[in-house]
């Protein structure tokens, strides 16, 4: 894999193009009564086999008076369960060979397992005790949430960490996209086991849960398996407020009508610089062009930013772009950490860089180069078997259909120089520039 992945950054340097790949085969989709989505894909994996649980549970779905309460559930719900503690748990995890890893994004919350294929029954009886019988304990859950503050304390003073979520909160001021996935203080501060238990009865039901087995396990096997084992789960419809939301997200993230910058002083070596700009979500046609001008601003050695804030102008020792996949309104992001004499010069240099794009055509071969970029990289990401799981679950739960998955690599391949110049007009107008490092 190294040497794939190196073959593919000098492509991306010299602008050679990349032959087409094989896509992945689609995996076979059933929903079932309960309103449980399943995904099972028979693949070669040297007897593994990967099951990924995608839940509707991540700041998108939260409260403001909840926020990280996605996080905090997830991680007392692996401390214990009716029947074991979170010892207990891992010790038979061991015994079977099997990896459970849980995270938390936007927009929901994942859990994975890895496990060889004779140990995928009681692996995944493990796996649904822990997501249908939890016990959140009293001290589990005061213990858990002195972590999370002590974690989002830590968070907060990175000066990339704090300047992204400077700008998450100033473009999204009414969208629950504004709630960083840790929470806040304040909010923290007031949940209770009551409420955890209460959000999991709310968001861990069958038609908020897509379930997606890859590995050697016949795909009629793998659904039979779910079906029979995630029976516990109940058919509970998704609150009211979360259709809500679909109708009204855009009016809860409007585009800026001017630019704002934000600074706020940390005693750090170095500045970090953020500049955000709203996009549109991953079932948007727009979608693809915003991730192709991405990369091209700031994906790899050949990105605008690189070759000018690094190579030419020597003013940052790191820049990035980055521009999520989400069910709601994208940011697009770009960043560069520098020194703190450098702040101004910087971001009037990455503000060019932007209105460059705005305002001229993109030669073709540029677009070329982003775009097999970051088909590329979707690509390399399919050689790990829980990403093999994962991808066609996640895709489903954000809306787009669980086939987007392998349409994703098509999508990219037709954006064209025109589509990126129009998305740079349309977007890329009005940034929130935020900067966290030493006062001047």
């Amino acid at each position: 894999m190294r040497a794939v992945a190196v073959a593919l950054a000098l492509c991306a340097v010299l602008g050679i193009s990349l032959p087409a790949r094989p896509q992945p085969a689609q995996p076979v989709f059933w929903r079932l009564p309960s309103g449980l989505r399943v995904l099972a894909q028979e693949l070669p994996a040297q007897g593994l086999v990967a099951v990924s649980v995608l839940v509707g549970a991540g700041p998108r779905v939260e409260e403001r008076s909840q926020a990280g309460i996605s996080v905090l559930a997830r991680e007392v719900m692996l401390k214990g369960t009716l029947r074991r503690d979170g010892h207990q748990l891992a010790e038979a995890m061991d015994v079977l060979g099997a990896e459970l890893r849980a995270l938390t994004g936007l927009d929901h919350t994942e859990w994975t397992l890895l496990v060889p294929q004779e140990g995928l029954d009681p692996a995944l009886e493990l796996l649904v005790e822990v997501l249908t019988q939890p016990r959140f304990a009293p001290e589990d859950v005061e213990a858990q949430r002195r972590v999370n503050l002590v974690r989002l304390r830590q968070q907060r003073d990175q000066p990339q960490a704090r300047a992204a979520e400077l700008v998450s909160q100033a473009l999204y001021p009414h969208h629950p996209y504004r709630n960083p996935v840790l929470g806040t203080p304040e909010s923290l501060a007031h949940l209770r086991r009551e409420d955890l238990v209460r959000y999991h009865a709310a968001v861990y039901t069958a038609p908020n849960v897509v379930v997606s087995v890859a590995g050697e396990v016949p795909a009629a096997v793998a659904v039979a398996k779910i079906q029979r084992l995630f029976a516990a789960l109940p058919s509970t419809p998704v609150p009211r407020r979360l259709h809500l939301l679909e109708r009204v997200e855009r009016v809860l993230a409007e585009q800026p009508r001017a630019q704002r910058e934000l600074r706020e002083v940390q005693q750090t070596a170095a500045a970090w610089i953020a500049l955000g700009y709203l996009g549109v979500g991953v079932g948007h046609p727009d979608w693809p062009a915003l991730r192709v001008a991405a990369t091209l601003l700031g994906g790899g050695m050949a990105s605008r930013l690189f070759q000018s804030l690094r190579e030419r102008e020597g003013l940052a020792y790191a820049v990035g772009a980055a521009f999520p996949t989400q069910r709601g309104p994208g940011a697009l992001t770009l960043s560069a950490g520098v020194d703190p004499a450098n702040v101004d010069r910087a971001v009037a240099a990455m503000l060019r860089e932007v209105e460059a794009l705005r305002s001229r055509p993109v030669p073709d071969e540029e677009v070329a180069r982003a775009r097999s970029r970051v088909v590329g990289l979707h690509l390399l990401d399919h050689e790990d078997l829980r990403r093999r799981a994962f991808y066609p679950a996640w895709y489903e739960l954000l809306g787009v259909g669980y086939r987007f998955d392998t349409e994703v690599a098509e999508r990219v391949a037709k954006v064209t120089a025109s589509d990126v110049h129009r998305v740079g007009r349309r977007y890329l107008e009005h940034p929130v520039v935020a900067v966290v490092g030493p006062a001047r």
